[in-house]
C-alpha cells in the first residue's frame, strides 16, 4: 500500500512539473486572443480563484493575457494595479515577443489613465524589444503599438509626429499582410491632415478608406468615415451632400442605440447634425442637437467646446442677446481649457527626451557589446592557446618517453646478445673473463625482467638466437623511431619465426579459434621478446588496445582471464 501512494505520488509530481497548472487554460487563452476576445474574457473571469494558486511564471501569463483580452474589447486599463509586477517579471524572465506585449500593455495602462508621456515611453520600449528583422516577428502587433502612438500624438494636436506614426503602421501593417489594418490606417491619416489644414488630403484618404472598406465587405467601416465628409461638405455649403453623408453615418456606422442615441464617445456627431440643422435654418433641431452635444460630453472638453459655440451661434440667430453673451463666456472657458489640456510641449518635450536617451542606450549597448565580445575572444584565444601547447608538450613528452624505453630495451638486447657471444667465445679457457661475462649477463637479465616481468633463463636461448636475424633488428629500430613495419616486413618475420620455431608456429596454427591479424602479430612479437611499448609502435595501437589483445588471446589460447600471465604462457609454448 505504502509503495502505492508513492508511485501515485510520483506521478502527481511528474504531470505537475510537465503540465503546470492552469496551462490548459492559458493556452486556450492564446489559442483565442486575436478572434476572440471577449471570450477569453469570459474564460479568464471563470477561472480567476484559481489563478491565484497558479505558479508564479502561470500567474504573470494570466494577467498579461487578462489586460491583452481587455485591451482589444475597448475596456478601460486605468483600473489595473498588477501590470507594473507583469512588467517586471517579463522585462527580467520574458522572450522578446513578451518583453514586447508587456510594454505594450504598460503603454495602454497609462494612456487610459491619460498620462500621454508616459504611455509614449512604454510604447516606444515596446517598439524597441520588437526584433524587425526577424522573419518570425509579430509585425501585426509593431503596426498596432505605431497606430497607438498615432492616436496619443493626435489627442495632443501634434499632427506632424502622427503623421510618421501612420505611416510606420502602414508599413508593419503590410509586413503582417494586414490589409485592413494598412486600410484604416490610411483612413485615421485624414485626422492629422485636418490638423495640418490639408483639406485635399483628409477627403483624398477618406474616399480611398471608404472605397476599401466596402471593397472588403466592411460596410459599417465605409459608413463611419462619412462623419468627416459631412465635415467636409458643411464647410463649403454642400447642404445635400452632407445630409447624406449624415444619414449614412447615422443609418450603418452601428454608433447608435435602439432610441436613436449615439453610443458614447461618439457625441461629434450632434455638432454637425445640429450644424447642418442650422445652416438650413431650422433652428429648433440646431439647438436640440447642441444641447444633446453638452448633455454626452461632460468628460470631453472638446465636445463641450463645440456645444457651446454651436448655441452661441444659434442664439445669435435668434437674437437672444442674454444667451449668446451666457454660452460666448462657457465657449471661451472651454476653448481656454482644451488649449491648456492639449499643449503639445510636454508630448515633444518627452519625444525629444526619449529620441536623445535611446540613442545613448543603443550606443552603450553596442559598445558594451563589442568590449563583450573582444574580452570573450581573447579569453578564447588564450584558452587555445595554452591548451594547444600542454596538448603538444604532453604528446612530445609521451612520445619521448617511449622513444627512450624502446631504445633502452633494444641496447639492453644487443648488450645482451653480444655478452651471450663473447661468453661463448671465451667459455673454454679464461675462467676469470667467463665469470665477468656472467656476472653482466645476470645483470642485464634482471635489468631486461624489469621490462618484462618474468623469467625465462632456459626458454631465452633459442628466442634469443633470433635477434641476429635481420628482419628482427629491423623491427626493433622501426619501435625505436616509432615507425610502422611494411607488409613485407611482416611477412618475412612470420616466415623467420615458422622456421625457427617450427613447434610454436604449429601451435598456433592449430588452434581451435583462428586467430586475427592483429592476434598473430602481437604472438609473434611475445615470443621475441618485444615489450609492450614496442608494440604499440608496431601495430599502431592505443596501450590499452594491445592490453585487450593480450587478454582475449590469453583466455583463447590458455583459457586464463586477464593479460598478466600471458608472456609466461606463450613462451611455454
Amino acid at each position: 500500500m505504502k509503495r502505492l501512494l508513492y508511485w501515485i505520488g510520483l506521478l502527481t509530481g511528474i504531470t505537475a512539473c510537465v503540465n503546470p497548472k492552469g496551462e490548459d487554460v492559458l493556452a486556450e487563452a492564446e489559442r483565442l486572443m486575436r478572434t476572440y476576445p471577449d471570450s477569453v474574457l469570459s474564460l479568464l473571469e471563470q477561472a480567476e480563484k484559481e489563478a491565484a494558486s497558479y505558479p508564479r511564471r502561470n500567474r504573470m501569463r494570466y494577467r498579461l493575457l487578462q489586460a491583452e483580452a481587455m485591451n482589444k474589447t475597448y475596456l478601460p486599463l486605468d483600473t489595473l494595479t498588477s501590470m507594473d509586477e507583469v512588467l517586471d517579471y517579463y522585462l527580467s524572465h520574458g522572450n522578446r515577443d513578451e518583453r514586447m506585449r508587456a510594454c505594450y500593455l504598460m503603454g495602454s495602462v497609462y494612456r487610459d489613465r491619460g498620462n500621454s508621456p508616459l504611455a509614449l515611453q512604454y510604447y516606444r520600449d515596446a517598439i524597441g524589444e520588437a526584433d524587425t528583422t526577424e522573419t518570425d516577428c509579430d509585425y501585426a502587433q509593431v503596426s498596432r503599438i505605431y497606430a497607438q502612438m498615432a492616436l496619443l500624438f493626435d489627442r495632443q494636436r501634434y499632427p506632424q509626429m502622427e503623421l510618421e506614426q501612420w505611416k510606420q503602421a502602414m508599413r508593419y501593417a503590410l509586413l503582417a499582410k494586414d490589409t485592413l489594418m494598412y486600410i484604416q490606417c490610411q483612413e485615421r491619416m485624414s485626422s492629422a491632415y485636418y490638423l495640418l489644414n490639408m483639406e485635399d488630403s483628409v477627403v483624398a484618404c477618406t474616399r480611398r478608406g471608404y472605397t476599401a472598406y466596402l471593397k472588403y465587405g466592411k460596410k459599417d467601416w465605409a459608413a463611419a468615415t462619412q462623419i468627416v465628409m459631412a465635415d467636409y461638405y458643411l464647410k463649403h455649403d454642400s447642404l445635400a451632400k452632407a445630409k447624406q453623408a449624415l444619414d449614412e453615418y447615422r443609418n450603418g456606422s452601428g454608433f447608435f442605440e435602439s432610441n436613436g442615441d449615439i453610443l458614447p464617445g461618439y457625441g461629434i456627431f450632434y455638432s454637425y447634425i445640429g450644424e447642418y440643422y442650422e445652416k438650413t435654418s431650422r433652428l429648433d433641431s440646431a439647438l436640440f442637437y447642441y444641447r444633446k452635444l453638452l448633455g454626452c460630453s461632460s468628460d470631453d472638453i472638446m465636445k463641450l467646446e463645440g456645444g457651446y459655440k454651436g448655441l452661441m451661434s444659434v442664439y445669435a440667430k435668434m437674437h437672444k442677446v442674454d444667451s449668446v453673451v451666457k454660452y460666448a463666456h462657457l465657449f471661451v472657458n472651454a476653448n481656454d481649457t482644451a488649449n491648456l489640456r492639449n499643449s503639445a510641449h510636454e508630448i515633444s518635450r518627452t519625444q525629444a527626451l526619449y529620441d536623445y536617451s535611446e540613442s545613448q542606450r543603443i550606443a552603450v549597448e553596442k559598445s558594451e557589446e563589442v568590449r563583450r565580445l573582444w574580452i570573450g575572444l581573447c579569453i578564447c584565444f588564450v584558452v587555445l592557446t595554452l591548451g594547444g601547447m600542454g596538448v603538444y608538450l604532453y604528446y612530445r613528452k609521451q612520445k619521448a618517453n617511449q622513444m627512450l624505453a624502446n631504445r633502452q630495451y633494444t641496447d639492453l638486447m644487443m648488450r645482451y646478445h653480444q655478452a651471450t657471444e663473447e661468453l661463448q667465445n671465451v667459455r673454454s679457457n679464461k675462467q676469470q673473463f667467463q665469470r665477468q661475462k656472467e656476472e653482466e649477463i645476470e645483470k642485464l637479465r634482471q635489468m631486461l625482467d624489469a621490462y618484462k616481468g618474468h623469467t625465462h633463463t632456459g626458454q631465452w636461448e633459442l628466442e634469443q638466437s633470433l635477434l641476429q636475424h635481420d628482419i628482427v633488428k629491423r623491427m626493433h629500430q622501426h619501435a625505436y623511431k616509432l615507425a610502422v613495419p611494411s607488409d613485407a616486413e611482416w611477412r618475412d618475420l612470420q616466415g623467420v619465426v615458422e622456421k625457427s620455431l617450427p613447434e610454436f608456429y604449429a601451435k598456433l596454427v592449430a588452434t581451435e579459434c583462428p586467430l586475427t591479424d592483429k592476434e598473430w602479430k602481437v604472438c609473434l612479437l611475445v615470443k621475441l621478446n618485444f615489450i609492450p611499448s614496442e608494440l604499440t609502435v608496431l601495430l599502431n595501437l592505443s596501450k590499452q588496445r594491445v592490453t585487450n589483445i593480450r587478454t582475449n588471446l590469453n583466455k583463447k589460447l590458455f583459457g586464463e582471464s586477464g593479460s598478466r600471465t600471458f608472456d609466461a604462457n606463450l613462451h611455454k609454448l
